[in-house]
């Protein structure tokens, strides 16, 4: 079961400061500040996320990135992400990166 809900600050490509909804634990865990009065990503927007991977299961989970200096955005190497397992007590559990994907726009 996932954990609480936050918006946090997301800088779009386009140089504003939007706010998305994320899991507290997961914005806590990659550096997203929360913000609660910017205005809503717009529609047609897909926001840039690291694709991880639990170590045992290789299960793969979406994790937006808010700033796009973010450290874990812009690591040339793959690195691990402590999350909480949803699955397992919200134990932490070190996740591989599998991927990055850039912000796009639809429509």
């Amino acid at each position: 079961m996932a954990g609480l809900m936050t918006r946090v600050a997301y800088i779009s490509e386009d140089g504003n400061t939007y706010h998305e909804r994320q899991d507290a634990s997961n914005a806590t865990a990659v550096g997203n500040v929360v913000n609660l009065t910017a205005a809503r990503l717009p529609s047609g927007t897909r926001p840039r996320y690291l694709l991880l991977a639990h170590p045992s299961t290789g299960r793969e989970r979406k994790i937006v990135i808010g700033d796009p200096a973010n450290p874990l955005w812009t690591a040339a190497t793959s690195s691990t992400i402590n999350l909480p397992d949803f699955n397992n007590d919200m134990a932490p559990v070190a996740y591989l990166t599998r991927g990055r994907m850039g912000e796009r726009r639809f429509g």
